[in-house]
């Protein structure tokens, strides 16, 4: 049990770690990281918890992430609380639940192609036009809250009380810690959450659980995309 305890800290010792050798200048603005497998040989922890440390260094504006090329170091906007940690704290909270919450929406997704009723999709379609809104007066923080409150109207949709009270759970944490991204929101980020939340919405609607699955789970493949 110890092990497994001290398994979950190697995510925020890595950030911790990098995050000083940024603070510190070990790598300058703009210059690229080692490799995964290079940190987790220096580093002596698994590629899983270097994966999960830069989604947080990332998540909280310390790096940037480009796909085929590596991940280097950016400028990063003050924090609300005025500490780079505070900001690595909510990247990693963010970061430990990601996998979890794309398991469950994928299923909440599933479910509720099979078995929203038609009062569902008119609250899930509500909520599509609220984010819309927040949307074009470049509302964030709202726009980013009412992310939050399309996924579990799908996971309500569903009709399972399990997975809506474990998405309740995560969505309650996200809530707690996505001020970290809203600062570094940009209209072409916004579009194209928007995209991917509305697909969804519509494929429930049509009953396309193909489309369904796909737009969740390009969701979090980008995931960190949706800031920079």
């Amino acid at each position: 049990m110890e092990t497994n305890t001290e398994d979950l800290r190697k995510p925020q010792q890595v950030a911790s770690a990098l995050l000083q050798q940024i603070q510190e200048s070990k790598w300058a603005v703009g210059e690229r990281l080692p490799s995964e497998r290079q940190l987790s040989k220096e580093l002596g922890v698994s590629r899983n918890a270097i994966r999960e440390a830069l989604t947080a260094l990332q998540l909280s504006g310390h790096i940037e992430t480009r796909l085929g090329e590596g991940s280097f170091v950016t400028q990063p906007d003050p924090t609300p609380t005025g500490t780079d940690e505070a900001g690595v704290l909510a990247g990693l909270s963010i970061a430990d639940a990601l996998e979890i919450r794309e398991s469950l929406e994928i299923a909440a997704a599933t479910l509720a192609v099979r078995r929203a009723r038609r009062s569902d999709v008119l609250r899930i379609n509500s909520v599509v036009s609220r984010m819309k809104e927040r949307l074009d007066r470049r509302d964030d923080g709202a726009y980013l809250a009412a992310t939050l409150d399309l996924h579990l109207e799908i996971a309500g949709a569903s009709h399972s009380q399990v997975l809506l009270k474990l998405s309740s759970e995560l969505m309650e944490k996200h809530r707690t810690d996505q001020w970290v991204l809203q600062d570094r929101y940009t209209p072409e980020i916004g579009a194209y959450s928007f995209e991917l939340h509305a697909k969804l919405a519509k494929a429930i609607e049509t009953r396309d659980l193909n489309d369904a699955v796909e737009a969740t789970c390009r969701h979090y493949e980008d995931y960190p995309v949706f800031v920079k």
